[in-house]
């Protein structure tokens, strides 16, 4: 009986610290915004807009690219994703994630403006 409820406070002790641990560990979209799924997604979320004036906007984009678990580059700050489009005055902030089997995946911000 003594080795049964051994083994039993060890294997609770165990799950204890694995749920621990495990808590840490973001399998998904490296940003953390929007659902994630375990095969695929992907998403736009409008982050920021204000009123549209009647010009044509442009369009300027930058991407952060995460491949496996450890690897991350790129930029994706709106101030580059402004100067990628030549855009002086932004109207409209969007982010957009794509996650292909939790080995790759991009957040991308998308700046519309003139």
């Amino acid at each position: 009986m003594k080795v049964k409820l051994q083994s039993i406070q060890f294997y609770f002790v165990f799950l204890i610290l694995l749920g621990n641990l495990s808590s840490c560990a973001n399998l998904g979209q490296p940003q953390g915004l929007g659902p994630t799924g375990l095969l695929y997604a992907s998403y736009t979320l409008a982050v920021s807009e204000r009123p549209l004036p009647k010009q044509t906007l442009k369009q300027g984009k930058t991407c952060l690219k995460r491949i496996g678990f450890f690897y991350v580059t790129g930029d994706g700050s709106i101030l580059s994703a402004a100067q990628e489009g030549g855009i002086q005055e932004v109207f409209r902030i969007e982010k957009e994630a794509t996650n292909y089997l939790s080995l790759y995946s991009t957040l991308c911000t998308v700046v519309w403006g003139i």
